[in-house]
């Protein structure tokens, strides 16, 4: 898949705890320079990562901070500060609409809206950018919204954590995935009911409940997501 990906910061902290960081890059057939984060994510994470190692009540943090620092070092970052007019344009609409928003589903927050926003300037260049993102509430707000120009930059160019380890499955296997997320099950709720509460939920049932999450999400944001897995 060309182009370039933005990850948010839910994604970037869950899909490196559930250590498949690498296994989902390969997956989509993406490459590192082809990655970009926000540049606030080694500042406020790496912060609460100092704060853990000085603190031993926090052990029991559900995601592995230090794995998804390490990882993201040397990635591409981007920030508001030195966005183009046609970013800025987008990234001052996303907040406007979020400030002036007075049911608190339709918040979109500003690391989400910087992201929309530097991927929805790529694409109206015709390129093929992607948003991989695990806050679907923001994709629910954007919907609400009714920016129709921004919400056609963005149609099928969005990937929500559950797609992903469906792709993951898919290419790796059920076991090896199961065996990975099982463990850390703590780390997303959503995900923690699908592979199993109390116990490792079978392969069927795994599919059905990521299938399942899927489609509702398509239907409530009107197919912003990726066509994955084919309808």
């Amino acid at each position: 898949m060309p182009g370039f990906y933005c990850l948010d910061n839910d994604i970037i902290l869950k899909i490196a705890t559930y250590d498949l960081f690498n296994d989902t890059l390969q997956s989509l057939d993406i490459e590192e320079n082809q990655i970009y984060i926000l540049d606030t994510f080694k500042y406020k994470f790496g912060q609460k990562n100092q704060r853990r190692r000085g603190n031993k009540s926090n052990n029991s943090e559900k995601y592995d901070i230090k794995k998804a620092l390490d990882i993201t070092k040397n990635y591409q970052t981007i920030s508001e500060r030195n966005f183009s007019d046609s970013k800025l344009d987008i990234y001052t609409r996303l907040i406007n609409y979020s400030q002036i928003s007075q049911h608190p589903k339709n918040k979109i927050d500003q690391g989400e809206a910087i992201l929309i926003s530097y991927i929805c300037s790529l694409n109206q260049q015709e390129n093929d950018n992607y948003l991989l993102t695990g806050d679907k509430r923001c994709l629910r707000a954007l919907t609400n919204s009714e920016m129709t120009d921004i919400l056609e930059l963005l149609q099928g160019r969005v990937w929500c954590l559950e797609q992903l380890i469906l792709r993951n499955i898919e290419h790796f296997g059920f076991n090896l995935i199961q065996s990975k997320i099982y463990p850390k099950r703590d780390c997303d709720t959503n995900l923690k009911l699908i592979f199993g509460y109390s116990e490792p939920a079978s392969e069927n049932m795994v599919k059905q409940s990521l299938n399942s999450e899927i489609r509702k999400l398509k239907r409530e944001t009107r197919n912003l997501l990726y066509p994955y897995p084919d309808d």
